[in-house]
């Protein structure tokens, strides 16, 4: 029972977000700075994460955050903001500092601790267009061991707006609420298991459960992401329509659908150099098939180099406007709620390490 929900956990955590960026690096003397990150006409913060990645025999691209001297967003405009390190290689600008604009163009120029300056293209943040509809359709189908698998594949309907501009990049972010039960962990005394309720749950054991406070890490909301970039190919659009594009699959799982799950697309305008990017990034994923596979293709640089010693660069910083729209989908819409499988054992820890990068804040979009 227990390697059930390992299973399950196991699903997701190899389900790939699509900011999470994978490049063939041919084994370099001084190892690449990765920069990934972007600004938007939505509110801030704006968060631009910075790395260093090297390949182990050209097989597993390892990433690890670096921190810089110094991070710079400007604008066209002569406006300009420093970012601030939130934790080590992320960086952010203040909730009240710049927002993108429409028309605008933005650079950051990152210097590294060793002296080295690099600036990204200017990028202009172009208008995009409107996510129309969202909707869901039920699946069933044979996997390779014969048994049946259940889930929805996740659609849209989007249109280009006014603009001539048909660069599009889209994200799927599903969002699903699990429930633990930290008040039922377990520690060894002896040859038994002794009640050691987490401090995180409601309770304490005072030779029983006793309710002493509302619980912190019962509640969890968690997400899915979209496999590989979905990007506007010319099959896509017609007449500025995009229609019936497959966003994501979301399975049917006790986690999954314990609640529900909140599918939201969100469409991102790209310049002509950012869709060249995203472009490249999801034709190599399709070419390999893994995240962990030797890499064919080049991924075109966003980055020039403006003092100290020569070094590689690679990753992305872009400017977008973005629109979004959303549903839920329930347990209502599944025609035989016979197929969401049962809890076979009780999830007993914090809900968090269930699912690592999950959240025990609500999210504002949550209805119960």
């Amino acid at each position: 029972m227990k390697k059930s929900i390992l299973s399950y956990v196991l699903i997701f955590l190899c389900w790939a977000c699509v900011d999470r960026i994978t490049f063939d690096i041919d084994a370099p003397v001084t190892f690449p700075i990765v920069v990934d990150g972007y600004i938007s006409d939505q509110p801030g913060p704006y968060t631009i994460k910075i790395s260093k990645a090297f390949d182990i025999e050209s097989k597993q691209s390892i990433k690890t955050p670096i921190s810089v001297r110094k991070l710079v967003l400007t604008d066209d405009q002569g406006n300009s903001e420093q970012l601030v390190e939130v934790t080590t290689g992320e960086y952010q600008t203040n909730p009240a500092g710049m927002r993108g604009v429409i028309g605008r163009v933005y650079t950051i120029d990152i210097e590294l601790l060793d002296g080295r300056v690099y600036r990204s293209i200017p990028d202009p943040l172009l208008p995009t267009g409107t996510v129309e509809a969202v909707f869901s359709q039920y699946k069933e189908e044979k996997n390779a061991d014969g048994a049946t698998e259940y889930g929805f594949d996740v659609f849209f309907n989007a249109s280009a707006g006014e603009v001539n501009n048909f660069y599009f990049l889209w994200k799927f972010v599903g969002t699903f609420q699990v429930e633990t039960n930290p008040e039922l962990f377990t520690i060894s005394c002896g040859e038994a298991r002794c009640p050691s309720p987490l401090p995180c749950s409601a309770y304490i054991w005072d030779a029983g459960l006793k309710y002493v406070k509302p619980c912190e890490c019962c509640t969890c909301w968690t997400n899915l992401f979209n496999p590989e970039p979905i990007v506007s190919d010319d099959q896509f659009v017609e007449n500025g329509k995009f229609t019936n594009v497959k966003a994501a699959y979301v399975p049917i799982t006790h986690w999954t659908f314990l609640n529900k799950v909140h599918a939201e697309i969100l469409q991102l305008s790209l310049s002509p150099n950012a869709y060249t990017f995203w472009k490249a990034i999801k034709d190599q994923k399709r070419a390999t098939g893994s995240l962990f596979a030797p890499q064919a293709g080049k991924i075109p640089s966003n980055f020039t180099q403006i003092s100290g010693t020569s070094g590689p660069i690679e990753g992305l910083f872009f400017a977008t406007s973005i629109s979004k729209n959303s549903v839920f989908i329930t347990r209502n819409d599944i025609p035989d709620p016979a197929v969401i499988p049962e809890v076979e054992l009780l999830f007993t820890d914090n809900c968090e390490k269930l699912f690592p990068g999950s959240t025990t804040v609500r999210p504002a979009f949550w209805i119960d």
